[in-house]
């Protein structure tokens, strides 16, 4: 499947998961919902690399794990700050504000890995911005 496909998947599955988090928040405090979630997207992920053959414990010896274990404490910080957000806030309001993490990544992408600057992508960027806050206010 082309990396485009995935992203569609990805888009689809986390609008919905934003959808069926501010629900569970009815009920649930959002500091219950989120382990909840995060284990279920653990045994997931992990299902998945199995199935796909990317899971190896000789892995866990590379150089990168390091950078992986980052990774997991910044998506530590963003689902905190994310359920917080979207127990006491609008989800018209926090789902934009907290997708300005694509904005966020692009700019990274372009100034930390050297990635090409486009016209396009530039454009991009600040329409993105733009949306969001015209989404939120």
């Amino acid at each position: 499947m082309s990396y485009v496909l995935w992203a569609l998947l990805a888009m689809v599955c986390y609008s919905f998961a934003f959808l069926f988090m501010k629900i569970a928040m009815q009920e649930l405090p959002a500091f219950t919902v989120m382990p909840i979630a995060v284990i279920t997207l653990a045994v997931g992920a992990t299902t998945v690399a199995a199935l796909f053959g990317d899971w190896s414990a000789q892995s866990l010896t590379s150089r990168s794990v390091p950078f992986a274990l980052l990774a997991g404490l910044c998506l530590t910080g963003a689902m905190v700050g994310y359920f917080r957000a979207l127990s006491t806030g609008p989800v018209s309001i926090v789902v934009p504000v907290f997708g300005m993490f694509l904005v966020g990544g692009a700019l990274l992408g372009i100034l930390v890995l050297g990635e090409a600057v486009t016209v396009r992508k530039v454009l991009g960027i600040a329409f993105g911005g733009v949306a969001v806050i015209l989404i939120a206010t």
